[in-house]
């Protein structure tokens, strides 16, 4: 990501989704899913979030932020919950007042003006791997919007 976007997404708040950006998309056994998603949530200790990996980048990047400037925004069914929740509290320094969990991904513009109205900020920006996801927020908000990807070149 060029120098210059870096120092523009520390200007306001960062929103991040989890899945495939915070944590890294491995599910499954050298695969990127687990075949039957509820079943493989059997407690808090014992989930699927336990044995993903968070990324250096965004934990790098994370660190730089103040912590009341940077929050998470993730689909999520109800039993997904705790182990998401405690997977970005164990790899990340966000606080858990600001980790917001959606029912669908066209959910997160509605999660980004509450965060709008709740902060009074001016500058919002949300990272997440779904295009479509990014599309449906550039095309209905002023929010910044950046592609994964945009953190993984030089």
């Amino acid at each position: 990501m060029s120098k210059k976007l870096r120092e523009k997404l520390r200007e306001g708040i960062i929103v991040f989704d989890v899945d495939g950006v915070l944590a890294s998309y491995e599910f499954g056994e050298n695969c990127h899913y687990a075949p039957v998603w509820e079943e493989a949530f059997l407690s808090a200790e014992d989930n699927p979030y336990r044995k993903v990996s968070p990324l250096p980048v965004f934990q790098q990047f994370i660190h730089t932020m103040k912590k009341e400037n940077v929050y998470v925004c993730s689909v999520a069914a109800e039993f997904e919950f705790e182990g998401k929740r405690n997977f970005v509290l164990r790899n990340y320094d966000i606080l858990e007042e600001n980790i917001i969990f959606v029912e669908s991904k066209a959910q997160k513009l509605q999660a980004l003006r509450e965060i709008e109205k709740k902060t009074g900020a001016e500058q919002i920006a949300i990272v997440d791997d779904t295009v479509k996801t990014l599309d449906n927020i550039y095309d209905n908000s002023n929010f910044l919007t950046v592609h994964v990807s945009s953190f993984f070149d030089n």
